[in-house]
């Protein structure tokens, strides 16, 4: 998902795309609604605001989509970076970043304390977020008990040294015979695209990835 540089935009383009896909499941990237910057720009309690607002209007859109929205991440009132799982218009689970980087916690962003697996009629579902894929005992602790995992991911650094591949999905999905799902956002910065391509694999190997560093529906059957 590109961010566009505005709340509004951001979370206009992901409920658009809610209302339109057919799918068993639909996953945005972390931080989905928040543009690159208004971290240093404004407040905690003013990104809960724009967070509050983005998570109503996803919910909404969600009304029209019959299987899951993985809603990548908002900040959720008490400060976690939180997954909200939806179905229907209705809330079925959340689950708060355990491992929030060093810059969250600097703006006020608290560590989660638990775990979130959902059983579903497609098997069991687990969820990561960004920087929890680098702690191994979360992984541990969620990969073990999931046969699907979803990792939203936010922008990384513009001058980040590229990465071949997804040397830490491909562990993860190989260590515990999961299937990953890492949904990536997509910056700008001085008129460049930058961030990191999303994926679904197994331990099998790759099942759908995007093609370039840009905005893209990746859809995958396994």
């Amino acid at each position: 998902m590109l961010d566009r540089g505005s709340v509004e935009e951001n979370v206009g383009r992901a409920c658009e795309i809610i209302e339109k896909v057919k799918a068993d499941f639909i996953c945005l990237p972390e931080f989905f609604a928040i543009p690159r910057g208004f971290f240093a720009k404004y407040s905690i309690s003013e990104l809960c605001r724009m967070s509050s607002h983005a998570i109503d209007e996803v919910i909404k859109a969600s009304l029209s989509f019959d299987g899951y929205v993985v809603a990548g991440t908002v900040i959720e009132k008490g400060f976690y970076n939180t997954c909200y799982v939806l179905r229907c218009g209705e809330i079925v689970a959340k689950y708060r970043k355990i491992n929030p980087t060093r810059d969250e916690i600097r703006i006020g962003i608290k560590p989660g304390k638990g775990i979130t697996v959902i059983k579903t009629e497609f098997g069991r579902i687990g969820f990561l977020i960004c920087a929890d894929c680098l702690n191994w005992d979360t992984v541990t602790r969620v990969a073990s008990k999931s046969d699907l995992i979803f990792l939203p991911i936010s922008l990384s650094d513009p001058n980040h040294p590229p990465v071949e591949g997804h040397p830490v999905s491909k562990k993860i999905a190989d260590t515990f015979d999961v299937i990953v799902a890492k949904v990536s956002r997509i910056g700008v910065w001085k008129g460049r695209k930058f961030g990191v391509k999303s994926v679904i694999l197994s331990k099998h190997g790759v099942i759908a990835e995007a093609k370039k560093i840009d905005e893209e529906l990746i859809f995958a059957d396994f």
